[in-house]
């Protein structure tokens, strides 16, 4: 038998593998570095969430792979996620009866494990027949062009006079890896302001271990008015936790803080800055589209096991809406203590 009419084997990851695993990931064009084993050793090793990778082989040729990890305590839903605090997941597959086979593995895991359903974060759906959330969640995106002049251009008007107010006011930006303790004040207090849990530090400081990261510090006077974590893959940048001083927010920080990422991206060797996800018709979703940047649905998708309907665990749901009123009186400090104990429980 030829190797192409091998038949396609389903395995588990074992770390022998991970040099195979990442190149696949690289070589898939819906790679994303949620897939690669960076992103799975954050997360284990801030959570310790059960973690099962599965992937598949046609002879000595890598097919398919799927990262998930079981994730959600009560109150909340039990469920296997591909992946945790991450825009992308799903299944990477070379053909359908590999996604096949990829998504009747991760099934079978969760209907053994008695999960409620198992969510795939996908930009594409990859099955027609599993119920897909659509209309809720978008990823932005701009090309780095690497002109100054053309870059100011592909930002609206109104907005290139906010980046403007920001570049009299003196901000000043730098990349560094040496700002988390105030990073982790700013984006508490922002997630504080939307009234949501945040998360532990110990993510950050652990997905600057394993992934390609930083910091972007934004200072006023010297004072440190803004910070964004920024993740590298391939040629792609990706601000995804940021943070800033209320006060400073006239200034124009939000605006010029990703302006400078936009205006050094490209001498830094990247060539499309992902702006990350929102939900469709938000403030973050008004301030990206206001940046002059594309928005791309993502489109998530359920094998649901125990439940009649996709889930709707986000604050759109009416029924966080006291809690999050709740949330957004306390403390800093209760945030940040408390915050890491409910959102490691949301799946």
């Amino acid at each position: 038998m030829s190797e192409d009419a091998s038949p396609i084997a389903l395995f588990e990851l074992e770390d022998d593998y991970s040099i195979q695993w990442d190149a696949f990931v690289h070589e898939h064009p819906q790679g994303s570095i949620f897939h690669l084993l960076c992103w799975r050793r954050t997360i284990e090793k801030t959570y310790g969430y059960t973690a099962k990778y599965f992937y598949t082989k046609r002879g000595e040729q890598w097919t398919g792979v799927l990262p998930c990890f079981v994730v959600g305590e009560a109150p909340f839903p039990k469920a296997l996620v591909s992946v945790p605090v991450a825009v992308g997941g799903g299944i990477l597959a070379k053909e359908s009866e590999t996604a096949s086979l990829l998504r009747s593995a991760a099934r079978e895991y969760a209907e053994k494990e008695k999960l409620e359903y198992v969510e795939y974060k996908t930009e594409t759906p990859v099955f027609d027949d599993l119920p897909t959330k659509d209309g809720l969640y978008y990823r932005f995106e701009q090309e780095l062009f690497g002109d100054r002049d053309k870059q100011l251009k592909a930002i609206p008007r109104k907005t290139r006079a906010v980046v403007r107010t920001g570049q009299k006011a003196n901000l000043k930006g730098v990349y560094t890896r040496d700002v988390l303790d105030s990073f982790y004040d700013l984006y508490t207090l922002s997630l504080r302001a939307l009234g949501t849990p945040t998360f532990p530090k110990a993510l950050f400081r652990n997905a600057l271990d394993e992934c390609r990261s930083d910091f972007v510090c934004i200072r006023e006077a010297g004072r440190i008015v803004g910070i964004v974590l920024n993740f590298y893959y391939k040629d792609i940048m990706m601000p995804f936790f940021a943070g800033t001083l209320p006060e400073a927010r006239n200034a124009g920080v939000n605006n010029y803080m990703y302006w400078h990422m936009l205006e050094t991206g490209y001498d830094l060797g990247y060539r499309t800055f992902d702006f990350g996800r929102s939900k469709a018709n938000t403030g973050a979703f008004k301030f990206k589209k206001n940046m002059g940047m594309t928005p791309i649905e993502l489109r998530y998708q359920y094998d649901l096991l125990k439940r009649d309907e996709i889930p709707q665990v986000n604050p759109n749901n009416p029924k966080y809406d006291r809690a999050i009123r709740l949330w957004r009186k306390l403390p800093l400090v209760a945030t940040q203590k408390l915050g890491p104990m409910i959102q490691r429980r949301i799946p």
